[in-house]
C-alpha cells in the first residue's frame, strides 16, 4: 500500500493529472508551492475520515483554497475527501 501511495504521489508531482477547472490558470507547480502539507499526510488524514483504499489524488483549488482531492473506495462507494493543503484539515467530504 505504501508503494501505491508513493507511486500515486510521484505521478501527481510530475503533472500526470489534469488540474481541476478551478485551478485552470494556475500550474500544478504554483499550487504545490502553496502547499505546506505533503500528499502522504493528506492521504492519511483522508483515510481516517473515510476508511478505504485511496485510488486517486488531485491538487486544485476549492473555495479559494489549495486542496488535495482524494478519492477513496469503500466497498462499492467512492468518497471524495478534500484536505486543505496548507492546514491539513478536512475541508469537505462528498
Amino acid at each position: 500500500m505504501k508503494k501505491e501511495i508513493i507511486t500515486i504521489g510521484l505521478a501527481i508531482m510530475l503533472g500526470a493529472t489534469v488540474a481541476p477547472a478551478g485551478a485552470m490558470f494556475e500550474s500544478d507547480r504554483a499550487l504545490s508551492e502553496k502547499a505546506t502539507v505533503n500528499m502522504v499526510d493528506a492521504i492519511k488524514t483522508a483515510e481516517k475520515a473515510k476508511p478505504g483504499k485511496t485510488v486517486e489524488v488531485d491538487m486544485g483549488k476549492d473555495d479559494g483554497r489549495v486542496v488535495y482531492k482524494i478519492e477513496i473506495v469503500d466497498g462499492k462507494k467512492t468518497h471524495k475527501v478534500y484536505v486543505d493543503a496548507t492546514t491539513g484539515q478536512i475541508h469537505e467530504v462528498k
